[in-house]
């Protein structure tokens, strides 16, 4: 039994709405997390291990590739953070609706962005 419909594949001819990029930045940012953890987790391990240890992981913070590392670690954990209370208030029942559901996602998207830049700002400066 074949069924003819139509199936678009190019993902760019589809204009998502807010709702949908905010949840599936929420699922990405999780993911990122997770493999930004092993470079967290093995600069604490290594900065806790001996003095030089943490000499180590203080002169290795000093270069962009790290500074970019951190920046972005802080910046998908900001955005999970963001999107998870986003999540658990419509959990609640609160922002179920079409209107404030776009409006809750695109004050979320504004708010990371926002905490972005200062998480920048405070990293390379």
């Amino acid at each position: 039994m074949k069924k003819q419909r139509p199936v678009n594949l190019d993902l760019t001819t589809i204009s998502m709405p807010p709702t949908a990029k905010a949840s599936i930045l929420h699922r990405v940012t999780g993911v990122a997390m997770f493999f930004a953890l092993t470079f967290v987790i093995w600069a604490w391990s290594e900065s806790l291990s001996s003095a030089e240890g943490f000499e180590l992981v203080k002169s290795l913070m000093t270069g962009f590739i790290a500074k970019f590392i951190a920046w972005g670690t802080v910046t998908v954990l900001a955005y999970h953070i963001i999107g998870g209370f986003r999540h658990m208030i419509q959990d609640m029942g609160y922002w179920e609706d079409l209107e404030s559901g776009n409006s809750s996602a695109i004050a979320a998207l504004a708010l990371w962005v926002i905490l972005a830049i200062l998480a920048g700002v405070w990293i390379w400066s």
